[in-house]
């Protein structure tokens, strides 16, 4: 129980953070983007966080290890925003954007396989 308890506090507190940062990476973004600036700040903050989890994953590789919880799990998973990429898609279908929605869904998930890629391929290229 004790483990299962520092790892929920380890998560809590790493969440907290990311989702801290990803607050504000989308009210800067809203600033300078206008009425669709949140939806390019979500699709910024989930190439980064996948290239940060692809870059950091291997120097943690058991799923228990602390920092593996607190940052992969806690801080980057708070900070992505998966359900947040959903409902912008979403809102683009609805406001009759297909292209849009259609360059927006592919992107990210291309981007995103490509930017973990990059992070596993620099965690390489550091061990070397």
């Amino acid at each position: 129980m004790t483990e299962a308890l520092s790892g929920f506090l380890l998560a809590g507190a790493g969440g907290f953070l990311g989702a801290g940062l990803r607050y504000l990476v989308g009210w800067f973004s809203a600033l300078a983007g206008g009425s669709c600036g949140h939806i390019w700040a979500t699709f910024a903050v989930n190439m980064l966080g996948s290239f940060c989890i692809g870059w950091l994953s291997p120097f943690w590789i058991s799923p228990r290890h602390p920092m593996r919880i607190f940052v992969l799990v806690g801080v980057l998973g708070g900070f992505t925003t998966f359900s947040s990429f959903s409902a912008d898609t979403l809102h683009l279908l609805q406001s009759g954007r297909w292209g849009w929605a259609l360059a927006y869904a592919v992107g990210s998930v291309v981007l995103g396989l490509l930017a973990a890629g990059g992070g596993f391929a620099l965690h390489s290229y550091m061990l070397k």
